[in-house]
């Protein structure tokens, strides 16, 4: 009999794994790593970001890459409805890591309370505000062609890219959208979240829809829509952990910190 000296939430570390389904009862698995039953099943992880997406669509092992370009992804950044017609973009929204199959839903939103939207407008560090001028001028927009270069159509989808993507470089990415959208004359395309319920604002979270499917960022999806689709990645030193152990193991250099290791023969440190 061999013996099991690793627990599995030790063992079990993939960096990225899916989370299919409604987004308020996958989203405890993926940030416990628990199970209804209460068992550690998988690591604790962290939502992805908006961002992180785009960066994997560029840059993830071609094994894998078609993976995120061809399906859309549910992320942690949060769609805020203002019930003045303005909005808030939140970077990794803690009230997203925390809905359950108890949270109060409205037309598939998550209901804040009275104080949430002012609390977190104040958040600058980590929330966006949009203001209803900006939220109409964006909403149902995205980057067109001009003068056969593509350009987000006005100021305020300029913005929201320029947020969602923190900041980010997105030529290259517009083009490989373009690419796999080759029917559509307008791409990366804005939705907002515009659900509010007595005076209160609601949340949802930003989908980002596939590079096949003109790569909409999507803030109206339902938090307890069937075809939810999360993506949990690992913590990064677990994460940096699989990626160096499996350069070892197979002798290839690994980059860390900008800088690049690379496996020397025949040489040992005394």
């Amino acid at each position: 009999m061999t013996l099991r000296l690793s627990g599995k939430s030790e063992r079990l570390v993939e960096p990225h794994r899916e989370f299919y389904g409604q987004l308020r009862g996958q989203m405890p698995l993926l940030v416990s790593g628990r199970n209804e039953l209460d068992e550690q099943i998988d690591l604790p992880r962290d939502p992805v970001s908006f961002a992180y997406v785009l960066e994997r669509r560029m840059n993830a092992p071609k094994d894998v890459r078609k993976a995120w370009r061809e399906n859309y992804i549910c992320t942690g950044e949060g769609s805020i409805a203002g019930i003045k017609g303005d909005h808030l973009i939140v970077f990794d929204a803690q009230a997203l890591r925390e809905i359950t199959y108890k949270s109060d839903l409205y037309n598939g939103a998550l209901v804040l309370s009275v104080d949430a939207w002012q609390e977190l407008k104040e958040q600058k560090d980590k929330v966006v505000y949009l203001t209803a001028d900006e939220v109409q001028e964006a909403r149902g927009q995205g980057y067109v062609k001009k003068k056969g270069v593509w350009t987000p159509s006005n100021k305020s989808v300029a913005k929201v890219w320029e947020v969602l993507g923190r900041g980010r470089d997105l030529t290259s990415y517009v083009h490989l959208v373009h690419e796999d959208s080759l029917s559509s004359n307008s791409l990366l395309n804005v939705h907002f979240n515009r659900t509010t319920k007595d005076g209160k604002s609601t949340m949802r979270s930003w989908t980002a829809w596939a590079t096949d499917n003109f790569s909409v960022a999507d803030g109206n999806n339902n938090l307890d829509w069937d075809k939810g689709r999360l993506v949990g990645v690992a913590s990064v030193h677990k994460a940096l952990e699989v990626r160096v152990q499996s350069a070892l193991e197979v002798g290839k250099a690994f980059e860390f910190n900008g800088k690049v290791y690379t496996p020397v023969a025949d040489v040992s440190l005394k």
